[in-house]
């Protein structure tokens, strides 16, 4: 995804995270110092603050990882971070970053042999190099929500939800 001329990128997942990060914060009535603490989960370890205040004003390209780092931090799912306010299935809140990667590389694959495309048509279709579309079909690597995101769209899904939907009658975590 693609920053605009004001350096920002229509992202509905980083749209999302913020949306959940300021809401949780003012229910908690913390300052954005303290939520930033939330995050560490030993001294030296967590998000950094400026890495929260970037996430908070829909900056950063946050990985999976640190949205699992954040969903537990806040004792929520992944899940509710990604879809903002959108309702999802019980089962998806009991997806993990593992499960999701692997759920993205089922999507892929499923998409990939319905439109009949060879790897390297697929990875131009969903607009990533060959090299990023091999660590999404081997459900590998860190992947970024504005990854995710782009792949929904490529899709033509809800960059928010489409991973928490079922496909082909299954429904369960990967």
């Amino acid at each position: 995804m693609l920053p605009n001329e004001a350096g920002e990128v229509n992202n509905p997942l980083r749209e999302n995270i913020a949306w959940f990060l300021e809401a949780e914060r003012r229910k908690r009535k913390l300052r954005h110092q303290h939520m930033a603490e939330l995050f560490k989960t030993s001294p030296g370890q967590g998000l950094a603050y400026r890495t929260y205040i970037r996430t908070m004003r829909k900056r950063n390209n946050v990985t999976l990882r640190t949205v699992e780092q954040m969903a537990q931090a806040l004792e929520v799912s992944i899940a509710t971070l990604l879809v903002g306010g959108a309702a999802v299935e019980p089962w998806a809140h009991e997806l993990t970053e593992k499960s999701i990667r692997a759920r993205l590389a089922a999507i892929i694959d499923s998409e990939r042999k319905r439109r009949k495309l060879v790897r390297y048509q697929m990875a131009e279709l969903l607009g990533v190099s060959e090299i990023t579309f091999t660590k999404l079909e081997r459900a590998s690597g860190n992947i970024s929500v504005d990854t995710i995101a782009a792949v929904g769209e490529a899709l033509g899904r809800d960059p928010a939800t489409f991973l928490f939907q079922e496909t082909d009658g299954q429904h369960q975590p990967a």
